[in-house]
């Protein structure tokens, strides 16, 4: 899971790092980064998206019949 999430562009990688590891709100990266809301929930849906296409590999090479 860390190389998937090292895997992530630098932008979405933040945001999926603030939110789902430090467990920071919106708001809060909001104030620390300076970037719209709006914005990082875009890089969040995109870093969630590209995560899940990198995990589903990893499974499908480990569990291949």
């Amino acid at each position: 899971i860390e190389m998937a999430i090292n895997s992530l562009p630098t932008t979405q990688r933040e945001v999926f790092v603030f939110h789902q590891i430090r467990g920071y709100s919106f708001k809060k990266i909001n104030e620390l980064t300076g970037i719209p809301i709006n914005t990082l929930l875009s890089r969040k849906r995109y870093a969630v998206q590209n995560l899940r296409a990198e995990l589903q590999d990893i499974y499908d090479d480990l569990y291949e019949e």
